[in-house]
């Protein structure tokens, strides 16, 4: 167990630095200043616990009070990217009620979830707190799916870097979610299975965001026309058309 603990926090610690250093290298950190400073924080943050990982009580302190920095750089990382995006269409009412409406049915699906079928085994401030973990993946995981959504509707294309940011929030979301359902339904039963989960889970977010700083962003090619080569060519097109639809049959 103790192996499994140093692996699942040395693992994201090689990627995170890989992670910075693409930023760096491409320029990105200043675009992406949240999420720069969520991966310069979560690398602290895991430096930290593998170095009192022996320790078990106190590695759980750790955990539990960098979780509010934590989420708190999340929230900030995922609105940063969806709005270089979607910073024009929330001035529309119609965007704004279909997204504050998806979060309010996540929430509601979270509370619901966490009332209904409440971690087995655990009780008193760790079950709050894996109620909250629950919670929040869900709200989590909801808002990737409206930002697919909102793409695929407006046909945006050129969201290469911004997509891979929140499909890494919401991969890792989601996957965490089944450790959380393991131990509401099973209890302790699969405790090393429900424990490795978020772990697994937040690797995978890494593998996507690194696999993305890997490549070149694509971007829409450059015209190779002037505009008003643009509008003579139009203006030619529609003269043949004309004569086409004079034509007699």
């Amino acid at each position: 167990m103790q192996i499994l603990t140093v692996l699942s926090l040395a693992i994201p610690i090689v990627l995170q630095v890989c992670i910075l250093a693409l930023m760096l290298w491409r320029r990105l950190w200043k675009r992406f200043i949240w999420f720069f400073a969520y991966m310069l924080f979560v690398l602290l943050e895991a430096v930290i616990q593998l170095a009192v990982s022996g320790n078990h009580e106190l590695y759980f302190k750790v955990y539990w009070s960098t979780a509010p920095v934590d989420v708190g750089l999340t929230v900030f990382a995922l609105r940063e990217s969806f709005l270089s995006i979607f910073w024009p269409e929330i001035r529309l009412r119609w965007f704004r009620w279909v997204f504050w409406s998806g979060m309010g049915l996540a929430v509601a699906y979270g509370v619901w979830e966490a009332w209904a079928l409440p971690p087995r085994q655990a009780g008193g401030l760790f079950k709050v707190i894996l109620n909250l973990e629950f919670g929040l993946g869900i709200v989590i995981s909801v808002f990737g799916l409206l930002y697919a959504g909102f793409i695929r509707l407006f046909g945006i294309l050129e969201h290469q870097r911004e997509s891979a940011i929140i499909l890494g929030f919401t991969a890792n979301a989601s996957i965490a979610t089944f450790g959380w359902l393991t131990r509401s339904v099973f209890g302790t039963r699969f405790r090393l299975f429900s424990d490795l989960v978020p772990a697994v889970a937040y690797i995978v977010a890494e593998a996507i965001w690194a696999r993305d700083l890997l490549r070149p962003e694509w971007k829409l090619p450059e015209p190779t026309q002037t505009l008003e080569e643009m509008i003579e060519t139009m203006n030619r097109s529609i003269v043949i058309l004309h004569k086409y639809l004079r034509r007699e049959p």
